[in-house]
């Protein structure tokens, strides 16, 4: 999937309006304290700069194969100006980038010793652009919204998009409509210009809502009630609600039951990575603007952040890294079921049997191993379906998963039983099993093959069934009890 929606953006036009951010990193090491005062002494070394703010999304946005505009302002100044050049050795033009003369470029400069951020200075204008440089801004979108796919929205709300800009572009989309995705602080603002998806994160989200930081749930569940709230609330047909390690809930409108939800995983981030969330909003703009489902669309746009937050600094996500993030260790995973058709055909046609067995494999244990090995050895390729996060929630309770879905998958791809791997949404494989198509299906526990679910579906796709005992005191429900128990010990 990942490959071909990248070819889709190659060549979107896209259009970029918001706050244009310089990011400053004074790189160093630190082994004494100040005399004068009780802080470290950081002899800088080096010093990396990179566009951050908007520009940081328009930079996304073009890394991915897209065709980008970015729209800003910035001050008569030295940061300003390496912008700029910053923007320009990334591949994005300053043709729309205003310079207004009593105004400062915002930039945020951040002091890192030994991988730690120690300090970090913010400065710049907040205040809203001129009257002038607001008309020139205006005449511009007029001109460059009807050549664009997608347009992006940056707010940090430090003053270009004001509310006279906020309703040029209100009356566009509604004459010539658009992929229209924005990512501010004051999302309720947007509500009634016909917006199409909004990206606040949690604290964002909470606000919104009028709710107070959990300390007793998860970001997940504690969001996951109000999604309606939100899509009433932003106006928005789709919301997407970034929770960093948890990774994101979508909600999306649908006219046949009312809401719709999408989960995503993420990996963690590095000390001190920058911008994921511009990486989001980019890579769900392009992907909604290709024409994908809203659910495929969201997994791309957390593909494309998981890979950011394994980088240090403000950075972006290039479509090579992303088709190299789907490849290396999660080769043996195939996200699209219509190549996994094919992939499996290949091998029926070489005379190989296709054994095919499904789990949670929330935590990894003794038991999962020897289980998949013999399961392994009654044919010639194993194939296993893992249930989503979504999924273990509904089946193993609000507590689970313990390790996310990319975690499973990661630990899975590094048994050498494993040829494989494929995800899924339902409860149970049934959907899943048509692609599949086993000549055997191995499932354990207490089944029999009279009580499996799946046993007729197997059966008239051509396959058998065959059950496999698990090991005795094997599983994760007791090692998780088991830590419980040690923990309260402890305490």
């Amino acid at each position: 999937m990942v490959n071909d929606l990248l070819d889709a953006i190659a060549g979107l036009r896209v259009l970029v309006i918001g706050e244009a951010m310089l990011d400053c990193y004074l790189h160093g090491a630190s082994d004494r304290l100040c005399p004068e005062a009780p802080v470290p002494v950081v002899n800088v070394t080096h010093i990396d700069r990179a566009p951050g703010g908007a520009a940081n999304t328009a930079v996304n946005a073009r890394c991915l194969g897209a065709d980008v505009m970015l729209l800003s302002v910035v001050g008569d100044d030295w940061e300003g100006t390496l912008l700029q050049q910053a923007l320009a050795e990334r591949g994005v033009s300053s043709d729309n980038i205003y310079t207004q003369l009593d105004r400062r470029s915002l930039s945020k400069q951040r002091v890192v010793a030994s991988s730690q951020i120690l300090v970090r200075f913010d400065q710049g204008s907040t205040t809203p652009i001129s009257t002038e440089i607001e008309q020139k801004l205006i005449v511009q979108i007029h001109q460059l919204f009807p050549q664009c796919d997608a347009v992006i929205v940056s707010d940090y709300g430090y003053g270009i998009l004001t509310p006279r800009v906020i309703e040029a572009i209100a009356k566009l989309q509604q004459v010539t409509p658009r992929i229209l995705v924005v990512d501010s602080k004051h999302l309720a603002t947007y509500k009634n210009i016909g917006v199409t998806a909004v990206k606040p994160n949690y604290a964002e989200a909470l606000k919104l809502l009028d709710l107070e930081t959990t300390a007793n749930d998860t970001r997940v569940n504690q969001i996951l009630p109000h999604g309606q709230r939100l899509l009433d609330i932003t106006g928005a047909e789709i919301v997407a609600v970034t929770l960093d390690a948890e990774g994101a809930i979508v909600f999306e409108r649908s006219t046949a039951n009312g809401i719709k939800l999408h989960r995503t995983c993420t990996k963690k981030a590095t000390n001190h990575a920058t911008g994921a969330g511009d990486t989001f909003v980019s890579a769900l703009a392009l992907a909604l603007a290709a024409k994908v489902s809203t659910k495929d669309a969201a997994e791309f746009a957390a593909a494309a952040a998981a890979v950011v937050v394994q980088k240090d600094g403000t950075t972006a996500c290039t479509a090579q890294d992303l088709r190299e993030a789907q490849v290396a260790p999660t080769e043996k995973y195939i996200s699209d079921r219509t190549q996994l058709m094919k992939v499996l055909a290949a091998h029926r046609a070489a005379g190989r049997r296709i054994v095919f067995t499904n789990g949670c494999f929330d935590i990894l244990h003794a038991g999962h191993v020897s289980y998949l090995n013999q399961a392994r050895t009654l044919g010639d390729i194993l194939v296993i379906g893992v249930n989503s996060d979504a999924s273990v929630s509904r089946i193993k309770g609000s507590t689970r998963p313990i390790n996310s879905l990319f975690d499973r998958i990661q630990v899975l791809a590094g048994l050498g039983c494993v040829d494989y791997l494929v995800s899924f949404d339902e409860d149970t494989p049934l959907h899943l099993l048509p692609s599949v198509r086993p000549n055997i299906y191995v499932k354990g526990g207490d089944y029999t093959k009279a009580t499996l679910p799946e046993t007729p579906l197997v059966e008239q796709l051509g396959g058998e069934v065959h059950l496999l005992p698990f090991v005795e005191n094997c599983s994760t429900t007791s090692i998780i009890q088991r830590c419980q128990s040690l923990h309260k010990e402890a305490s």
